[in-house]
């Protein structure tokens, strides 16, 4: 009797060992996203409320924040979000989301600057936490993982010492097909003990399953219509994890999903993932890849060509010099940034904006530094070259002309509201440019003072015609803007002749070789064009192509009588100019393709978000 209440005595220490053991492995953080700190709105009010009543709670061992930090990520509102998100008690770990890195005038550098990463990783209490975010930079597109952020995934997991141990991701986006090439991401995790992924971008709780790994997205820390800001509370217990919604009044309203935490691993089911189709190339067998070459890193700007070199630039700082018949890297240059956007060639010379605010002008025949014009701020949009001047906007609100032979500054323009992300035109005696405050600008080429500005109704910044490329003929200046018109102004006043969203649009335009029609891409199948020899609108043609849904900001570009664009998800349409008949298509990769290039001889350069340049050509 006595050796059985021994037996028990110690069967119960050992019960209780486990259960303090176990239970002091629980812990708590908080889990804030798409808190939108922005000059307008309620974010920064609503974020400040949210840090206020997160330390409030002595029980947090840290705090995620998965994204959206800002409305758009100009001026300095991530500088104030960060200041916010300093004052949290608790460490916090971060990652940026599609607003923060789509409308940004540092393409999302200025996020390294503050966090030191865009990414994180750590473990605590047995788990290991991994975030990534999916961008898009700079553009309206789907989202993606950069090359090198899979990169990176693929080392850190495949190093871990413990293959077993339990992960959790925090993203932006959902894991699906509004990401690119998610399915690249579900192979990589593929063979870990993945448990979940946590992910913001849809402002509410849901509950969801990608391809057999649970989901769960949190509510924004925005107040929304019911006035009432929150953020989520994630308690992890010893075998289950359970998720609250909690007010930034203080107020609980309780667990609304948990998930088990010691199951077996959850098999990802390969069957549920959506691949990408490139049947369509089996249907246009004439077009065939010449050359491909692989940065490695994210490009997001188009591929310039002169001198028999083709010029490309990455997310990892270089800038390329390739052999145009071959593909061959010929030479590189190194940049201390990142550099997002395309550049220009002219007179022997190359040069490309970077993201440390700098222009660089280089030798097109070995890269060499020839100069470079420091600015306040980083360069994110599209330089044009013309008789011997560059002419560029910057996020410094300042416009420039320069001279293309020494770097030195011929006139600047101070008065730009917004920050300049795309290409210029050169119409007559003037060059116009768009910018993120609503505006068109027109200045005098001489001197760069100001002829006319052109604004839309729309009052929301978001609705700025900033991503389109403008073209003009026949006296009249074309735009597209986010809100899906189609503009035509009066070149010599800025007035606005006509616009019409009967076709709606988005941001992508051209304009044939001769100036008779302006081309425009829809946001479902269809493209048309316009007459630019009459005053009102007058169709040319419209076609459906068949694309599906498209919102990506590609230009339309003619060469010897074939117009080219691009929809998501990587595919080429080529079209008759003058008819709008369908001469191919093609599907290169999965992802964004920068606005191509048309060589002749039907031929065109491409290069894409996974950091492909390649060559493609037709044959008739």
């Amino acid at each position: 009797m006595i050796k059985l209440i021994k037996h028990y005595r110690f069967v119960f220490i050992l019960f209780v060992l486990f259960f303090f053991i176990t239970e002091s492995l629980a812990f708590r953080f908080a889990w804030l996203t798409d808190t939108h700190v922005s000059a307008n709105g309620t974010g920064t009010a609503d974020l400040r409320a949210a840090v206020h009543d997160i330390n409030s709670l002595d029980s947090l061992s840290f705090v995620i924040v998965s994204g959206d930090i800002t409305d758009l990520n100009i001026n300095d509102d991530l500088l104030l979000a960060k200041r916010i998100l300093d004052s949290l008690k608790a460490p916090y770990h971060i990652i940026p989301g599609n607003h923060d890195t789509k409308w940004s005038d540092t393409g999302n550098r200025n996020f390294w600057q503050f966090w030191g990463n865009d990414k994180f990783v750590f473990d605590y209490e047995g788990l290991k936490f991994i975030g990534l975010h999916q961008g898009p930079v700079l553009h309206m597109t789907d989202g993606h993982f950069s090359p090198a952020d899979l990169r990176w995934l693929d080392s850190l997991l495949r190093r871990m010492p413990d293959k077993n141990m339990p992960l959790i991701f925090i993203t932006h986006y959902p894991i699906d097909p509004s990401v690119d090439n998610y399915d690249a991401f579900l192979d990589i995790i593929k063979p870990y003990n993945v448990r979940m992924i946590l992910h913001g971008h849809g402002h509410r709780n849901r509950v969801e399953n990608f391809a057999g790994i649970p989901g769960v997205m949190a509510r924004s820390s925005l107040r929304g219509g019911n006035g009432n800001g929150g953020y989520t509370i994630v308690d992890v217990k010893k075998d289950t994890i359970y998720f609250s919604e909690r007010l930034s009044n203080g107020r609980n309203k309780g667990c609304w999903h948990k998930l088990p935490l010691l199951n077996p691993p959850y098999p990802i089911i390969d069957s549920l993932i959506i691949r990408p189709d490139y049947s369509v190339n089996d249907r246009f067998p004439q077009v065939k890849i010449k050359w491909q070459y692989d940065s490695q890193s994210l490009i997001s700007g188009s591929p310039v060509m002169g001198d028999g070199f083709v010029f490309a630039a990455d997310e990892s700082g270089f800038i390329y010099g390739l052999d145009l018949k071959s593909g061959k890297k010929q030479w590189q240059y190194k940049c201390p940034a990142p550099v997002y956007a395309g550049g220009a060639f002219a007179g022997h010379i190359v040069v490309f904006p970077c993201t440390d605010g700098t222009l660089y002008a280089l030798q097109a025949k070995n890269g060499k530094l020839l100069w470079k014009l420091k600015t306040a701020k980083a360069n994110v949009a599209v330089p044009v070259i013309h008789k011997g001047v560059v002419y560029l906007g910057g996020s410094d609100h300042i416009f420039r002309a320069i001279n293309l032979n020494n770097g030195k500054l011929l006139w600047e323009y101070k008065d730009v509201a917004g920050f300049v992300q795309s290409k210029p035109l050169i119409y007559k005696d003037k060059v116009i440019f768009d910018a993120w405050d609503r505006t068109l600008y027109a200045l005098h080429i001489a001197d760069g003072s100001l002829a006319w500005k052109w604004s839309d109704v729309r009052n929301h910044v978001l609705y700025s015609p900033a991503a389109c490329w403008p073209v003009g003929a026949e006296d009249k200046i074309y735009i597209a803007s986010p809100d899906r018109y189609l503009n035509a102004i009066d070149a010599a006043t800025g007035k606005t002749v006509w616009r019409s969203d009967k076709l709606k649009i988005r941001e992508s335009l051209g304009l044939s070789e001769d100036g008779s029609r302006v081309y425009a891409k829809c946001m479902r199948d269809t493209v048309f064009a316009v007459s630019t020899f009459v005053p009102e609108l007058k169709y040319s043609w419209i076609k459906n192509f068949k694309y599906g849904y498209d919102h990506t900001p590609s230009m339309i570009m003619e060469k010897d009588g074939i117009a080219y664009f691009t929809v998501r998800n990587g595919l080429i349409v080529a079209f008759k100019g003058a008819d709008g008949k369908l001469l191919w298509k093609h599907k290169f990769g999965n992802t964004f393709i920068n606005t191509v290039q048309p060589t002749g001889n039907h031929s065109l350069l491409i290069s894409n978000m996974d950091g492909k340049v390649a060559l493609l050509v037709y044959t008739p």
